[in-house]
């Protein structure tokens, strides 16, 4: 008598916690890893994470690129061969599926006994630390800052937050900067004909924003002929692809809406485009007034200020291959200097911001003849928690090879792996508290 088939939930419960899925898991992530960090050596550390580690599925692998990184064509040049295919998973989908694979067979299926606790509190650790990627992918705050040689700056621009400012021209020097922002959020929905009026009580005009376009540029009315046109340009939204067919990173893109001031008393409305990659912000009168409007990216303020003291590029033998950027900065707080190196692996971490080098520039970009690096700053609500989870990680696996080890000796496992957990601890402390 054959016994009756499985409940399909189990089924799904023992697939999506099987070693096999989990080992097919690792292997993907470290493949895109792999390729993500080739990638970097021509595309940025920016570009590179979002199209591998934030993406529910890598859009393309450039075949080229990593041929280069690995320095291979020095002896055959394939030139620029891309897969374009979004077959392979992202980092997200991957670190999605290994969380449920972890929670499903270390904590929930797992034989729960004395033999096992150090092997939990591990899985334990690493789901935790898979957490601190989710909490720093949607609420950790990034931007760049860009300093030439000998410029200091304490503020930084978000990658991904566009804001809308308004701001008085002020005739006296010494008059205090004032500037109103209007949040994306209270914009982004006025698609399709919607409108917004904005109005505060020290502005002499209401402002109403519609037409609202992510990604866009003003185009010329050549024959006058839409009705949508001000001043002879409208707004025509663009593709979010690239020539080779590949998702454009975010910060590549530019956001328009139209922006139309009335003025409280006369009634007098003004009509103009806001484009984030305006060369100038839009400039109104009002009265005796003038403000000037502008889409940019939100400007954060760090707690310290950076200043660039110099700044090199390591390239790779014989190419002109990148290989490694190195800043020498001085960090700036309440009064206080101190001296600290920045390289592509090495941050700078301070008060919750971690200072990392992303780009560097001997001035012919640019068409400066100073020198200068580009920065990306992150403010991180789990920066410490891979910390965190890494020392726990290390306590479930010691105590699981000492109560092994106790048994096998045959002395008491509980009293022998915590004795020695606790002496570790403290001697580990000691020695911390000695350096610092």
């Amino acid at each position: 008598m054959s016994s009756p088939n499985p409940n399909p939930i189990a089924k799904l419960i023992a697939f999506l916690s099987s070693f096999g899925l989990a080992t097919v898991t690792l292997a993907l992530l470290l493949l895109i890893t792999f390729l993500g960090t080739l990638e970097q050596a021509e595309f940025g550390l920016v570009a590179s994470q979002a199209r591998y580690f934030e993406s529910f599925f890598v859009d393309r692998i450039d075949i080229g690129a990593c041929w280069r990184a690995l320095a291979l064509n020095a002896y055959a040049d394939i030139g620029n061969v891309t897969f374009p295919l979004p077959i392979l998973p992202g980092g997200y989908t991957l670190m999605a599926v290994l969380f449920v694979n972890l929670f499903l067979g270390g904590i929930i299926r797992i034989r729960k006994s004395p033999k096992t606790i150090g092997v939990i509190i591990s899985h334990f650790a690493i789901l935790f630390m898979i957490a601190a990627g989710a909490v720093s992918y949607h609420f950790a705050v990034e931007g760049n800052m860009s300093l030439r040689e000998g410029e200091t700056s304490d503020e930084f621009l978000s990658f991904h937050d566009r804001v809308i400012e308004i701001e008085k021209v002020q005739t006296d020097e010494k008059a205090k900067r004032s500037v109103l922002v209007i949040d994306q959020s209270k914009y982004q929905d006025l698609t399709d004909g919607k409108g917004r009026t904005f109005t505060h009580e020290s502005l002499p005009f209401d402002l109403m924003i519609t037409g609202w376009k992510k990604h866009a540029q003003p185009k010329p009315d050549r024959d006058g002929s839409r009705a949508d046109a001000i001043d002879g340009y409208f707004i025509q939204e663009v593709s979010t692809l690239d020539e080779s067919g590949a998702a454009m990173a975010d910060e590549a893109l530019a956001s328009a809406c139209v922006a139309i001031v009335k003025d409280k008393k006369g009634g007098a409305e003004q009509k103009g485009i806001l484009w984030e990659f305006a060369a100038a912000p839009w400039t109104v009168t009002v009265g005796n007034d003038k403000y000037l409007l502008s889409l940019v990216h939100r400007t954060y303020k760090l707690p310290f200020a950076i200043k660039l003291d110099k700044t090199e590029q390591e390239k790779h033998p014989g190419t002109e291959r990148a290989r490694r950027f190195t800043s020498w900065v001085t960090k700036q707080e309440n009064g206080r200097e101190e001296k600290r190196v920045i390289t592509m692996n090495e941050p700078v971490r301070s008060e919750g911001y971690a200072v990392f080098q992303m780009s560097f520039d001997d001035g012919t970009r640019s068409g400066a003849s100073v020198k200068s690096s580009g920065f990306q700053i992150v403010e991180n609500p789990s920066d410490h928690w891979p910390l965190i989870s890494c020392l726990i990680v290390a306590e479930g696996l010691l105590l699981h090879f000492l109560m092994m080890l106790a048994r096998f000796i045959k002395v008491n496992p509980w009293i022998f792996s915590i004795g020695l957990i606790v002496a570790f601890n403290a001697a580990f402390a000691l020695a911390m508290w000695k350096l610092l």
